[in-house]
């Protein structure tokens, strides 16, 4: 009797400019245990030599397809990797990360023992630059439900889920008008459309380096703007909290930076009209001590 074919998950990987990463990043799936991947590369139209980096892997190892396309920025390239993939199932995997080995063999086999189930999400890693550990990130939510949690935060970072394709065929793509938070929007639109399941499992690493765009804190503000009046149109309650959620995100990251104490932040003009930001942004003192809490404490 002919048995069937082992699934085909496709791993998509958008990259501009990204040719100091690429190699690790393409490693990581093709260094995977369970053996039926593809790599699907798109080069958005890169400056750097990205191009040879990608064209040495795609001669050495067939699982690699390369997509080339002129810059048309992070969601479009998501969109062309999709619509050039062949599997089953789908992984996003930005340029600069990485995936542990085990991570597709231990999320499919959950996706196959729960056919109910879309989407599953697992806990990550955060790494520097050299990818030299910086700490765990549990995906832990406990008060409230997920569909409830995302009004505040992105629950988990791009390369974390592994979805089947008939998903993300539900859900049209990334949307190309947000060149930032693209995949809170995109993780929004998917649990309104799906079922997520969460398996318990360290099985990525997000890279933290200092290119990334959430450091551009009006420009990752104005696009989290469009993504909250996007999702939440009738919901002005909604969309207050989530875009206090970012302000109170980005004050974190000002006073992580400066290297001083939410105390000392009282001190700095900047930093205290930052804070007060939110509060103004919210227009509820209860909705803003509990997004205070929220990231004291977690979900």
């Amino acid at each position: 009797m002919n048995q069937p074919a082992p699934p085909l998950v496709s791993v998509i990987i958008p990259a501009y400019n990204s040719a100091q990463y690429l190699p690790e990043a393409i490693e990581s799936v093709l260094a995977q245990t369970y053996p039926h991947v593809e790599a699907v590369v798109v080069n958005d139209g890169s400056t750097d030599h990205s191009e040879e980096v990608l064209r040495e892997y795609q001669a050495r190892d067939p699982r690699v397809k390369v997509v080339c396309q002129p810059n048309a920025g992070l969601p479009s390239a998501r969109n062309t990797g999709i619509q050039a993939s062949s599997g089953q199932f789908l992984c996003y995997l930005d340029a600069d990360d990485v995936i542990h080995p085990e991570k597709i063999q231990q999320q499919l086999g959950y996706l196959l023992a729960h056919p109910d189930v879309d989407l599953v999400y697992s806990d990550y890693s955060r790494a520097d630059e050299n990818l030299q550990f910086l700490n765990d990130e549990v995906i832990r939510i406990r008060q409230m439900p997920l569909r409830e949690a995302y009004v505040y935060t992105n629950v988990f970072p791009v390369m974390s889920p592994l979805l089947r394709r008939s998903l993300a065929d539900r859900v049209g793509g990334f949307d190309p008008a947000l060149r930032a938070a693209e995949d809170w929007d995109y993780w929004v639109r998917c649990e309104r459309a799906g079922t997520f399941g969460y398996l318990p499992g360290l099985f990525s690493v997000y890279r933290i380096h200092g290119t990334q765009m959430h450091k551009d804190y009006e420009f990752m503000l104005k696009y989290c703007r469009m993504a909250a009046a996007k999702n939440f149109p009738n919901d002005p309650r909604s969309y207050r909290r989530m875009i206090g959620s970012v302000l109170w995100w980005q004050f974190g990251l000002k006073i992580r930076q400066r290297g001083c104490s939410r105390f000392q932040a009282l001190f700095s003009p900047d930093l205290l009209g930052s804070a007060l930001k939110m509060v103004w942004e919210v227009k509820s003192l209860k909705d803003a001590l509990f997004i205070r809490s929220i990231f004291r404490h977690g979900l």
